[in-house]
């Protein structure tokens, strides 16, 4: 008897210890927590095993159109990107074409020329081993408002990739004034709407001051900006007098900026790109008005600056976070008011934030707004 309970219990820990091999393989199933092609770690050697996927599992092959603004005026262009998921083999080139080339023409590299006003839907076509796929999408051409592109033009450089206006960092008539906080409150005398907050530091024995601004600026024009700002640090902080210059050439930070706007449907479609370069300001506008100014919360800044040194973005990163954003761990993690720090890195993502309501309110909304912007375009028209 006590050699068949020793028997027994041998048995026991014998299946305990080795699964069946049915289990095991059940382990590398459809079961796991990757359900598109996929790479795994392994921590201890640090390579990278690939598992095996059917097609099924893989998905069907497609074409995945770059997000586009909601319009774009006559004379403007944009390109449109198609990223190719779950091609057995990459495809060597994308056809384009347009169900409406009077509207709207796109060349071979997916640069969309508008023409006329009106609709045109741009098609993407590709071929993954005889299988044809294809994805399209609706690009809404709207007139050119002429009296608020020539406003613009006296202030900004227009960009025709992309359709807005943005400032030339080299020339600016606006630099020799620098900035305080008085300019904040005067601008709502001239129908300015916009959120802002201030991310002030000390370093190398200078106050810094890289304030952010997104909103409806006066009638015909809304957007997002960036600016750089220094003092000589004395000891006082930033207070409401606080006069700071525009940041010299060699105090220029490497950034870049995407504004995005939400739409009625609740999505999120790029308004605007400032390309990754050296700024003192960094900034941009589109011909429109917001659903609504205050607070410009329609609006989401997503933004990428490099710091100096890493003693500046620690400073930065203090600033930033002690006017309400939250630090993340990751870059995955960003989400609507946080911020990342990757050694002298920081992205960050502004939407809610603003210290717009400690301004002097004026009263102005954006119905009103509205009705300025169109008797000044019907004016303009009459005397043309």
């Amino acid at each position: 008897m006590r050699f068949l309970r020793r028997m027994t219990a041998a048995l026991l820990c014998a299946v305990l210890m080795f699964p069946p091999a049915g289990n095991a393989a059940m382990g590398a199933s459809s079961d796991a927590p990757f359900n598109d092609a996929s790479a795994q770690v392994n921590e201890s050697s640090g390579e990278t095993a690939f598992t095996a996927e059917t097609e099924e599992e893989q998905g069907a092959p497609a074409l995945i159109l770059s997000d586009l603004p909601v319009s774009l005026s006559v004379g403007s262009k944009i390109k449109i990107q198609a990223e190719p998921q779950n091609f057995k083999t990459p495809p060597e080139r994308i056809q384009w074409s347009s169900g409406n080339t009077g509207v709207a023409t796109v060349d071979q590299n997916g640069v969309v020329h508008c023409a006329a006003v009106g609709q045109a839907t741009i098609t993407a076509a590709a071929d993954d081993e005889g299988t044809p796929v294809s994805a399209s999408c609706v690009v809404n051409v709207t007139a050119r408002r002429r009296f608020a592109h020539f406003f613009l033009s006296l202030n900004y450089k227009y960009s025709a990739m992309g359709d807005y206006f943005y400032s030339n960092n080299n020339f600016t008539w606006q630099q020799p004034f620098g900035f305080m906080r008085l300019y904040d409150v005067a601008s709502q005398l001239i129908g300015y709407q916009y959120d802002f907050k201030r991310i002030v530091f000390t370093y190398d024995d200078k106050d810094w001051l890289v304030e952010l601004w997104k909103g409806q600026y006066a009638l015909f024009q809304y957007g997002g900006e960036i600016g750089v700002y220094t003092k000589y640090a004395t000891g006082f902080g930033d207070t409401p007098v606080s006069t700071y210059s525009c940041a010299s050439r060699n105090d220029w930070l490497d950034m870049e900026m995407t504004l995005y706007q939400e739409q009625p449907d609740g999505t999120m479609r790029p308004v605007f790109t400032r390309d990754y370069d050296k700024y003192w300001w960094c900034d941009g506008y589109r011909v429109g008005r917001l659903r609504k100014s205050k607070p410009a919360s329609e609006l989401r800044m997503v933004s990428h600056i490099t710091l100096k040194d890493e003693k500046m973005a620690t400073e930065f990163i203090k600033s930033i976070r002690s006017i309400g954003f939250s630090q993340v761990e990751s870059p995955d993690q960003l989400k609507d008011d946080c911020c990342f720090r990757d050694g002298c890195n920081v992205y960050f993502i502004w939407r809610n934030l603003t210290d717009s309501q400690h301004l002097i309110p004026m009263f102005v909304d954006g119905d009103s707004l509205s009705v300025l912007a169109s008797f000044f375009e019907n004016l303009l028209s009459v005397l043309r």
